[in-house]
């Protein structure tokens, strides 16, 4: 049995239903955005340190060679995402140029498109 006055009861809940789900809606489509491009600096962050220690741990290991083999002169090597935390692949690069080590990272992601790049030499 209903009374007369379920009916409104019914339509003002259905009303308040429908306004809160928009609310949530603005709020998660104004936060989301800003949560993807915080992701994104991140993860960007992270490629970049990454870079710089591999910079700093390939010239260390260029010199290494180098006084265990005076022909040494270089070499460059890729660690794709079976050897490190990213979906992308960092080429490293080293070349005895004028007594001394310079080396070259780059990080290309999965579809090659070139993400960040950076050099180094000893004195730098």
């Amino acid at each position: 049995m209903t009374h007369k006055h379920t009916q409104p009861r019914r339509g003002a809940a259905l009303i308040i239903a429908i306004v809160l789900l928009a609310c949530i809606g603005v709020v998660a489509g104004t936060v989301l955005p800003q949560m993807l491009r915080d992701r994104q600096e991140t993860r960007t962050e992270l490629i970049r340190q990454q870079a710089r220690q591999l910079l700093d741990d390939t010239l260390r290991s260029a010199e290494v060679q180098r006084r265990s083999d005076a022909e040494f002169s270089g070499e460059t090597f890729s660690l794709g995402p079976e050897h490190q935390p990213f979906d992308g692949t960092f080429q490293i690069t080293t070349k005895y140029q004028e007594d001394r080590f310079n080396a070259e990272v780059e990080y290309r992601d999965k579809n090659g498109k070139l993400i960040y790049a950076t050099q180094r030499g000893p004195q730098q």
